[in-house]
């Protein structure tokens, strides 16, 4: 991040050796943090409010954790996948039970005045962590998809009841690309994907979105296992999400809704 990575000398050693810093990168990032308290402090004088020198102590501790960070040898972080993933649904759980509650959703923490969002360090703990597990695996299947699945479910699902709409797609995202170059099968990866696409299709475009169903059913029939059930399969799951689509829509927050359509 702020260094040309070098190997060190030591074999096994948990830093990397000091290498040179990218002082532009890290000169754009502080000036970046500077402007931003300038521009939270002229808002909030006219609002009455004077903490916006929070958003400077919050730069400064990220710019250490980013130096710590960058200086972290991958191969050891990944031997911990299991403590950060621990740790990660942990501080979610913790949120849904001494959370700060705003705007109709429980999100953050409270520390020392702070107020921190575990969610977004929950971003980087699934990464770390599947990031660990894919790389273990030399020819994945379908079980192994499916582990990956439920794994990155748990904290999925604490992000997603804050309610955290934004986040959880986020981690959806996350999952899906991880996948992807993790060499699990990209037709496995469509028929995930393809609920949410035909939500969307079928209230745009009814032949279209009819079209896509039987299209799925292909690429059902083709890449899994048992072809002549989950090829069917595939077309019903994706005909049922077009129809239940208006269900779960009135069933989003205005706020939610106004961010999928903005």
């Amino acid at each position: 991040m702020f260094q040309k990575i070098r190997w060190g000398s030591r074999r096994g050693a948990i830093f990397y050796a000091w290498a040179e810093v990218d002082w532009w990168l890290m000169a754009a990032c502080l000036l970046l943090t500077i402007f931003a308290g300038i521009m939270i402090r002229s808002v909030e004088l006219n609002q009455g409010l004077t903490d916006w020198w929070q958003h400077w102590i919050t730069g400064a501790i990220g710019l250490i954790l980013a130096i710590i960070f960058s200086r972290c040898r991958y191969e050891r972080l990944i031997q911990w996948k299991w403590v950060i993933y621990g740790i990660t649904n942990l501080s979610l759980i913790a949120v849904q039970i001494i959370g700060t509650t705003a705007l109709g959703a429980q999100r953050w923490i409270n520390i020392a005045g702070f107020h921190v969002q575990p969610s977004e360090f929950a971003k980087v703990g699934i990464i770390i962590t599947l990031a660990a597990l894919l790389q273990e695996l030399k020819n994945p299947n379908l079980l192994d998809m499916i582990r990956i699945l439920a794994i990155a479910s748990i904290p999925w699902a604490l992000v997603f009841i804050e309610p955290n709409l934004g986040t959880s797609l986020v981690f959806g995202a996350i999952t899906l690309g991880m996948m992807y170059w993790g060499n699990i099968h990209p037709g496995w990866l469509i028929l995930l994907l393809s609920p949410v696409i035909s939500a969307i299709v079928f209230n745009v475009y009814l032949p279209a979105g009819i079209i896509w169903a039987v299209l799925m059913g292909f690429v059902g029939w083709w890449s899994l296992p048992w072809r002549w059930l989950t090829g069917p399969l595939a077309l019903l799951v994706n005909l049922g999400a077009g129809q239940l689509s208006h269900i779960l829509w009135n069933v989003l927050q205005d706020y939610q809704k106004l961010r999928l359509i903005g």
